[in-house]
C-alpha cells in the first residue's frame, strides 16, 4: 500500500541516523473567546493580573479584547508542552471572574458587531500599530469573522538535527527542507481536516449580512450535513482576494516577493475605505491585499522570530526560516486545552512525514487542486464516497487514507527511536471512529438543542473541570505578568513619534 518513493525516503533517513539524532522544538498558540456565564461575548477588559497583552510572553489577545491567546514557549517533548498549556489555562481561569472560555472554534451568538471590542494595547506606538491593524481587519472583513478561534502549532528542528542529512546544512538547505514540508502539508491537509476538524455548524449570526451556501439547522443555526471545518471554509477565516498572490512555497525568495507584492498592491475596495478615518486617525496600515505579512491566511506559514517592530518578510529574507506555523487546527471542544498529548504527537508525525517525503515543486494547476480538495473536505469531508484530485486524477478518499495512514504509522515507528510513544499515540488517534465534527452534530441532534445551547453547556463543563483542578504554583506566570507590566511602562516612556509618522516609517521598512 505504501508508495515506493516513500519507503526509500524513510529508509534513507533511518540509515543516516536522522531519527536517532532528532530534536524537535514545538509550541502552541491557542485562541479562545471569553464569554459570560450566559454565553455572550465578554465586555470586560483583558484581566489586568494576566499582564500586558502587548508585552506578555504567556497570555495576550488577538483581534478582540475578549479573544484570549495563550502562548507556550517551545518544548522538546509533547508531554512538557501539554503540561504547560494546561498550566496556562488554569492560571487564566484563576483570574477570570464570572466568565469562561468558549471552547469552540466557531464563536458564540452575536446581536450585532458592536458587541465586539477591538483589542487595546495602550498608547505606545507599537501598541497603536496593533490596534490600527485590527481596525483594518474589521473594515475589510467584519468583526465577527475575526472571532473564529483555532490552534497554531509551531514546529522546528534543532540545528543539530539537520547534520544527519548534510555535512554542511546551511540556511538555504534548511529553507528548502521546510518549504518542501509546507508543500506536502498542503497536499495532505485533507487528513487534518478529517481527523481534527471540529466546526461543522455555526450560529446564524456568524454570517450576519454575508452571502453563503450553508443550510438551516433548526431555528438559529447554519451547517452542512457532512462538514468537518467551516472555520477553514469559504465562510471561515479566509480571504479570497489573497488567491491572486498564487503562493506556491517553491522558493523562499518567491514567497517573500509574493508577500511584499501583496502588501504593495493596492485594492480598490480598500482604497475606498481609506487609510485615515474622518478624524485623520489611521484605520488601516495600508490599502494593499495584505496590510502586513501576518494577514496572509494560509494553513501553514514559514516564520522567523525577531525583535518587536521587525518586518517578518525582512527577517525571512535576511535570516531564513526558523520554524513552521501550522494554523489549520480547530479547537477540540471535548478537551479543556483544545488539544491533547496524542494529537500533539500526531501533528509531529504528520509534519515529519511531510518533511521526509519527496516534495516536487507545486504548479499553478496543483495549487487549484489543493484549493478544490480543501473545499471538498471542509464542506463534505464526512461523506463516505467523496473523491479528491491528485495529479489530475479523481481518487477515492478511502484509497488516499489507506496509503497515508500506513505511511504515518511507519513514521511513528521510526520516531519511537527518537522518543517512545509515537506509535501508541498514532494508533490511539486512528482508532477513533466518531471524529469531533461528527460527534458535535450527533450530540446536537440527539439533544435537540441549538449550537449556542450545546456549546454553552459544553464550555461550562470544561470551565468547571478547570476550576476544580489542582491549584498549581503560578509563581512563574505571575512573575512574567508583572514583568510585562513593567515592560509596558518602559515602552510608554519612550513613546513620542506621531502615530501617522510611525505607520509611515513601518511601511517604509519593506
Amino acid at each position: 500500500m505504501t508508495a515506493d518513493a516513500f519507503k526509500r525516503s524513510l529508509k534513507d533517513h533511518q540509515d543516516k541516523g536522522f531519527f536517532k539524532n532528532l530534536k524537535i522544538l514545538r509550541g502552541i498558540e491557542r485562541e479562545s473567546l471569553r464569554v459570560s456565564e450566559k454565553g455572550r461575548i465578554s465586555q470586560k477588559n483583558h484581566p489586568e493580573n494576566l499582564g500586558s497583552p502587548l508585552t506578555s510572553k504567556d497570555i495576550t489577545t488577538d483581534f478582540a479584547e475578549a479573544l484570549v491567546e495563550l502562548v507556550t514557549p517551545t518544548f522538546e517533548s509533547a508531554e512538557e508542552l501539554f503540561k504547560h498549556l494546561n498550566l496556562l489555562h488554569r492560571f487564566l481561569y484563576s483570574e477570570m471572574e464570572g466568565e469562561m472560555l468558549w471552547n469552540f472554534s466557531m464563536p458564540c451568538a452575536f446581536e450585532n458587531e458592536q458587541e465586539i471590542r477591538i483589542a487595546e494595547y495602550g498608547e505606545t506606538n507599537s501598541g497603536m500599530l496593533k490596534h490600527i491593524y485590527r481596525k483594518g481587519l474589521r473594515l475589510r472583513y467584519g468583526s465577527i469573522m475575526q472571532c473564529v478561534s483555532g490552534i497554531h502549532y509551531n514546529f522546528s528542528l534543532s540545528k543539530e538535527s539537520w547534520h544527519s542529512l548534510s555535512d554542511y546544512p546551511d540556511q538555504d538547505f534548511i529553507n528548502n527542507k521546510y518549504l518542501g514540508a509546507i508543500r506536502n502539508i498542503k497536499r495532505n491537509f485533507w487528513f487534518l481536516l478529517e481527523r481534527l476538524g471540529a466546526s461543522p455548524i455555526a450560529h446564524e449570526s456568524y454570517l450576519l449580512n454575508r452571502e453563503h451556501s450553508l443550510l438551516k439547522h433548526h431555528k438559529s443555526d447554519l451547517f452542512l450535513p457532512y462538514a468537518t471545518s467551516l472555520r477553514m471554509s469559504d465562510v471561515g477565516y479566509q480571504s479570497s482576494i489573497q488567491n491572486d498572490l498564487r503562493i506556491s512555497y517553491n522558493n523562499l525568495d518567491e514567497f517573500i516577493n509574493a508577500i511584499i507584492k501583496g502588501i504593495k498592491t493596492s485594492v480598490q475596495d480598500f482604497q475606498d475605505i481609506g487609510l485615515l478615518d474622518s478624524n485623520g486617525v489611521p484605520q488601516q496600515i495600508s490599502t494593499g491585499i495584505l496590510q502586513i505579512e501576518n494577514e496572509l491566511y494560509d494553513i501553514v506559514r514559514p516564520k522567523r522570530s525577531g525583535p518587536s517592530g521587525s518586518r517578518p518578510a525582512t527577517l525571512l529574507k535576511e535570516q531564513g526560516i526558523e520554524y513552521l506555523e501550522l494554523r489549520g487546527i480547530d479547537i477540540n471542544p471535548f478537551i479543556p486545552e483544545g488539544i491533547d498529548e496524542n494529537k500533539i504527537k500526531l501533528l509531529d508525525v504528520y509534519i515529519m512525514h511531510s518533511l521526509i517525503s519527496k516534495s516536487p515543486e507545486v504548479s499553478d494547476k496543483e495549487i487549484e487542486e489543493m484549493r478544490a480538495n480543501q473545499k471538498i473536505m471542509v464542506g463534505n469531508g464526512r461523506s463516505k464516497d467523496i473523491k479528491l484530485r491528485r495529479d489530475g486524477e479523481d481518487i477515492q478518499l478511502l484509497e488516499l487514507k489507506a496509503v497515508l495512514h500506513d505511511e504515518l504509522k511507519q513514521v511513528a515507528s521510526a520516531m519511537d527511536e527518537y522518543c517512545s510513544g509515537y506509535s501508541n499515540a498514532v494508533d490511539a488517534e486512528m482508532s477513533v471512529d466518531c471524529l469531533p465534527s461528527e460527534r458535535i452534530m450527533n450530540e446536537i441532534s440527539s439533544q435537540n438543542i441549538s449550537f449556542q445551547e450545546y456549546a454553552l453547556n459544553q464550555s461550562k463543563k470544561i470551565a468547571n473541570e478547570l476550576h476544580l483542578s489542582n491549584k498549581n504554583n503560578f509563581e512563574g506566570l505571575i512573575h512574567h505578568a508583572k514583568e510585562s507590566q513593567k515592560d509596558l511602562k518602559n515602552l510608554q516612556k519612550n513613546t513620542g513619534m506621531d502615530i501617522n509618522k510611525y505607520v509611515e516609517l513601518y511601511n517604509s521598512k519593506i
